[in-house]
């Protein structure tokens, strides 16, 4: 619930909203400044916060692929700079790392959980070898 005469429309308070968070304000500070600046009581606070979620997601995500396309730039310099002055070892690494970052890069794979990444052997599963172990003894 808001004032008769808010001293702003919903839509400027979502793009608030998504500003702040894109911005790192944690959704306290956001919530105080609704509630003073916004003229908001604390349950619209959270519709307006919910509005702009969608929005943040988005936004977010925008952010996080301009980001890694800096940085591969980034890192695509550094390995011209590796093969320039002669360090071939350097250069190979920041290789394999772009190819990681690109997705270009396999996972290990361990021939003794049936094809499962090793770094993703659930605990449920060691658990149901161990129970097989012990009905055959």
């Amino acid at each position: 619930m808001r004032k008769k005469d808010p001293k702003y429309k919903k839509i400027d308070l979502i793009t608030k909203v998504v500003e702040m968070t894109t911005s790192g304000i944690p959704q306290p500070d956001i919530i105080d400044w609704l509630k003073s600046e916004g003229e908001c009581k604390i349950d619209y606070c959270y519709q307006v916060i919910k509005a702009a979620k969608p929005i943040i997601l988005d936004t977010l995500k925008e952010l996080a692929v301009d980001r890694l396309e800096e940085t591969i730039i980034k890192m695509e310099r550094m390995y011209q700079d590796a093969i320039k002055d002669g360090d071939k070892k350097l250069a190979l690494d920041i290789q394999k790392e772009i190819n990681r970052i690109s997705g270009l890069h396999s996972q290990k794979v361990d021939v003794t959980t049936n094809g499962e990444n090793i770094n993703q052997i659930s605990v449920i599963k060691l658990i149901e070898i161990k129970k097989d172990d012990d009905v055959s003894e």
